[in-house]
């Protein structure tokens, strides 16, 4: 059996002041807790265990209840996990879900998840609570986002944001345990691969040479991970068995003298467990900062040392602080998303400010020279003819 995890996250800029009020008010307002239990202890381990932070994220998860995936009568487990990044004044909303129990070649889990991408798209339903709904609360909404999107302007409430969720991505994870070299599924038939990571519903019309080409070379530095970028994030494919985890801890206790928890993660959060939910929130970041930057470009020509040093601040993200192994797949989805096309456009822009700031720069020195030089001459005219008259009354 194979467990099919779909992680879905949103980031958006936001202040250390606006950050006090969503974390702090959505404690006070109940809307908050800290992330603890199983969920937390899991995420702690994946974070300690790969991610090196100045400044660790504060992270928080919507209370029990308030957010529901609703298919019918039937409900999705489903988990939202808010967080600010200090180190990148950067909020990410994580949602995740479980289709769990997907059987091997059993094709309704992909087109649910499918489904469940594109109603987190703003894809809605026509049949009201008998279809792929979304619930926030005693309300409910015809797609998953604008279920989420009340979440976001719930907690953001009197922050003044302008920003909405508009820089997106996924992780879908397959998840089973017997150990098998996960890429050889994917060779058989890439098709249902290719549609979770497009979230295409005709996957099945796909020919399969297409969508070979569309995945790409898989990723993993493990024999039973294979993981693939796209446009939209990544599918990833995890077969950890029992004997990795008992390898792993007996390895670990020889020398360090306790197991290693991050070994013996089996999250039901896609992703969590290789950092490719880290990952794609550093991709998704980066990406609402330059987009933030180009927006305020427009605005004002007048932030040209604030623009030059924020484009240092998101290039920076560019040094990892996740392990060189799994920097390659950063790597990899940063050009996947266009990431750096979006990064070159902020260059370019900035570069032409500077030019622009230059050309007037060298415009005002010009003129300032220019009334100095007749000022000059000016006076020595005046001086000229003061001398003049003083030597003709002289005489």
């Amino acid at each position: 059996m194979t467990a099919l995890l779909l992680t879905f996250a949103w980031a958006v800029p936001l202040s250390e002041r606006e950050a006090g009020k969503v974390l702090d008010g959505g404690r006070d307002r109940g809307l908050l807790a800290h992330l603890d239990g199983k969920l937390g202890e899991e995420w702690t381990a994946a974070e300690n265990f790969l991610a090196s932070y100045t400044r660790p994220p504060r992270r928080r998860v919507l209370c029990k209840r308030r957010l529901s995936i609703r298919v019918g009568t039937t409900g999705l487990p489903c988990e939202l996990v808010v967080t600010w990044h200090p180190a990148y004044h950067a909020m990410t909303l994580v949602l995740a879900t479980t289709i769990s129990g997907a059987a091997e070649g059993h094709a309704a889990e992909f087109d649910l998840a499918i489904a469940v991408l594109q109603s987190l798209q703003g894809r809605e339903t026509a049949n009201g609570e008998n279809g792929l709904h979304g619930a926030y609360g005693e309300k409910t909404f015809p797609s998953l986002l604008k279920a989420v999107t009340h979440v976001f302007e719930d907690l953001t409430r009197g922050c003044g944001l302008t920003e909405g969720l508009s820089r997106k991505g996924w992780c879908v994870e397959l998840r089973s345990h017997d150990g098998h070299p996960p890429a050889q599924r994917v060779a058989a038939d890439p098709r249902p691969y290719y549609g979770l990571a497009t979230s295409d519903e005709g996957w099945r019309f796909v020919p399969r040479e297409v969508a070979r080409d569309a995945l790409g070379p898989s990723w993993g530095t493990r024999s039973f991970v294979a993981a693939y970028t796209m446009a939209g994030g990544i599918v990833c494919l995890n077969s950890k068995d029992s004997d990795y985890v008992e390898h792993q801890d007996e390895l670990m206790r020889g020398p360090f003298g306790a197991a290693e928890p991050y070994f013996g993660i089996d999250s039901e959060i896609g992703g969590l467990d290789h950092g490719m939910l880290f990952i794609l929130e550093r991709v998704l970041i980066r990406m609402a900062l330059a987009d933030q930057w180009l927006a305020s470009m427009k605005k004002s020509g007048s932030r040209t040392r604030l623009l030059r040093g924020s484009l240092d601040d998101i290039l920076e993200m560019l040094h990892s602080v996740l392990p060189p192994e799994i920097d390659s797949l950063e790597r990899r989805l940063v050009t996947s998303m266009g990431v750096e096309r979006i990064i070159a456009q902020l260059d370019r822009q900035a570069e032409a400010m500077d030019e622009e700031t230059r050309y007037a720069y060298e415009n005002t020195v010009s003129a300032r020279v220019t009334r100095l030089t007749v000022v000059t001459v000016v006076l020595t005219v005046v001086t000229i003819v003061l001398g003049v008259l003083q030597v003709v009354v002289s005489l």
